[in-house]
């Protein structure tokens, strides 16, 4: 396909300097993204045990939520429980006390102190309070935010300026493809290995774009719509709606009895009456204490749906009401506006189709890292300066280009070493406690440690020493999570546990991509001992200064 010169080189332009500005923030958001498919699985792996309360039956729900009520005012106005959330897989009640309910200077509560309850083997009360461990929720935090603090209004400020790099985002996308159309159909598969690394960066890059092209149009469109979300809400309330809200709360229910009782059996049995392809994963309840006005917000699962939330669809009614339930929220039943909405949602999350699409996200966001990281890697080969003659002093690189391969070294693979070194520090900070607010802290402030010191390494040292040292240290840190549950296996320490069932994979995983790391960190090794004098990537480069010095 023919393009005219001046349009290809407009948008090749355009590529670039949207990428570079771009491509770390954007790094950052698309490996913790990919993390983010198993986010729940995460938070279970690094709860201790005693952040664990043993499940019941159904049929005892009712019983449980009395004894709680009777002993802890709180429940009497809100409460969660829990029957199959993968995200309320701590215990089967839990609730908020309401002097713990605080919010940290960023508005985000990264304690998540609460209140957790069950049935022991003999139908009494367990209450515990502790600081849940949220390991993916916080994954979860950075996939949104790229790690950039603080509040714009109700909105974390890092979610508004996401929405802003996805806009360029996109003009990358688009711009990319501009480039790539005339040699799409000869260069698509060819990956050139050789001496000549722009070759193969920009091969592998066009590889991976162009593979999951429809998936990162997907992600920043969606992205656009998540941080804009008011303002796309408050279009379609006018043009479909008819300056209706879109998603109306549902109205006061007259109540008979002054203080109906609550029958959680009851309720369970309604939803499934009503929705029973569904699984019934947890029910919110909230304003219990003014029964018209009272709420039941159910989190359900379908594994073939399109979901609204990550891993749930919903509904919402009052759960003193008898007559049916309003299914007008779930897929079945509901607006064209909200359909779009849903789509947005369900296609970014990549919660339709069970656990090989999650597994298939999993695959996109990693790739999507890579693809940002080779886009900064290919902009410092291009821009490298070279020794033609090796009898003439090593060439200067420029400053510029010092700069972005530093950052890119320190950022992209400081955040790998990060999230790894929060996920070790989760175990082992409760056998040598670090006396902070919470648990979630110790995961968050390991994490911008490892983050900041990574960046700051990676300008002190260089990127050509930073680079194999940091994949080794990646390396090392994926060898302790599995080393880490066969010492707590073989050698029961006081504090420390070692995983088990299902959560056994994230061990086997991380094992799995140490090794690939490895391959990494020998092939970056071999590259700065053979690069030539005076490139970026070599750590004789020092060396050779001085002996040239020497001999003038």
């Amino acid at each position: 396909m023919k393009v005219r010169a001046d349009i290809i080189k407009t948008a090749k332009n355009l590529h670039t300097w949207v990428g570079i500005s771009a491509g770390i923030l954007l790094f950052i958001c698309f490996f913790a993204g990919g993390l983010t498919m198993f986010q729940h699985q995460l938070s279970q792996w690094a709860a201790p045990p005693q952040q664990k309360l043993a499940a019941i039956q159904p049929q005892q729900y009712n019983r449980l939520v009395q004894q709680a009520q009777a002993q802890y005012p709180d429940t009497k106005k809100a409460f969660t429980l829990n029957f199959s959330s993968p995200e309320g897989h701590n215990a089967p009640m839990q609730w908020e006390a309401a002097h713990d309910v605080a919010e940290d200077h960023h508005g985000i509560d990264i304690a998540q102190s609460g209140m957790m309850a069950t049935l022991d083997h003999n139908g009494q009360l367990i209450a515990i309070q502790e600081n849940v461990s949220r390991l993916g929720w916080l994954i979860e935090q950075l996939h949104e935010t790229a790690g950039i603090p603080g509040m714009m209004g109700h909105h974390t400020a890092g979610v508004m300026v996401m929405g802003a790099v996805a806009v360029l985002y996109f003009l990358a996308i688009m711009s990319g493809l501009i480039v790539l159309l005339p040699t799409l159909i000869k260069d698509y598969f060819a990956i050139r290995k050789g001496k000549n690394k722009k070759r193969f960066w920009l091969d592998t890059h066009n590889v991976i774009g162009i593979s999951s092209l429809p998936f990162h149009i997907i992600i920043s469109v969606t992205v656009v719509v998540f941080a804009f979300h008011d303002i796309f809400y408050g279009v379609l309330s006018q043009l479909v709606s008819k300056d209706k809200p879109l998603f109306e709360r549902p109205p006061a229910v007259k109540i008979i009895d002054p203080a109906p009782a609550l029958d959680v059996e009851k309720i369970f049995k309604n939803i499934q009456a009503v929705a029973p392809e569904y699984r019934i994963d947890s029910i919110r309840f909230s304003q219990l204490e003014h029964p018209e006005q009272a709420s039941a917000f159910v989190a359900l699962y379908h594994p073939d749906r399109m979901l609204r939330g990550d891993t749930f669809d919903y509904m919402n009614f009052n759960p003193y009401q008898d007559p049916p339930y309003s299914t007008k929220t779930l897929s079945t039943e509901e607006s064209t506006a909200a359909t779009i909405i849903r789509a947005m949602f369900a296609l970014h999350f990549g919660n339709y189709g069970g656990e090989p699409v999650r597994w298939i996200y999993l695959l996109f966001g990693l790739g999507g890292a890579y693809l940002f990281y080779s886009g900064n890697i290919l902009w410092i080969e291009t821009r490298l300066r070279k020794q033609k003659n090796p009898h003439s002093p090593a060439p200067q690189q420029r400053k510029d280009v010092l700069f972005i391969a530093h950052l890119t070294i320190g950022a992209c693979l400081g955040c790998i070493l990060a999230i790894i070194a929060s996920m070790l520090a989760g175990r082992w900070a409760y056998v040598i406690p670090l006396q902070l607010q919470s648990h979630n802290h110790v995961l968050m402030y390991s994490y911008y440690i490892g983050f900041i010191a990574s960046i700051l390494y990676s300008f002190i040292v260089g990127a050509a020493r930073a680079l194999p040292q940091l994949l080794l240290a990646i390396t090392l840190l994926l060898c302790m999570i599995p080393v880490t549950s066969l010492i707590a296996y073989l050698l029961p320490v006081p504090g420390l546990w070692y995983s088990t069932g299902n959560l056994i994979w994230i061990d086997i995983t991380a094992l799995s991509f140490a090794f690939v790391f490895l391959r990494f960190y020998q092939q970056a090794k071999d590259r700065a001992q053979t690069a030539p004098a005076g490139s970026l990537w070599s750590t004789q480069q020092q060396k050779c200064s001085i002996l040239s010095e020497h001999q003038a």
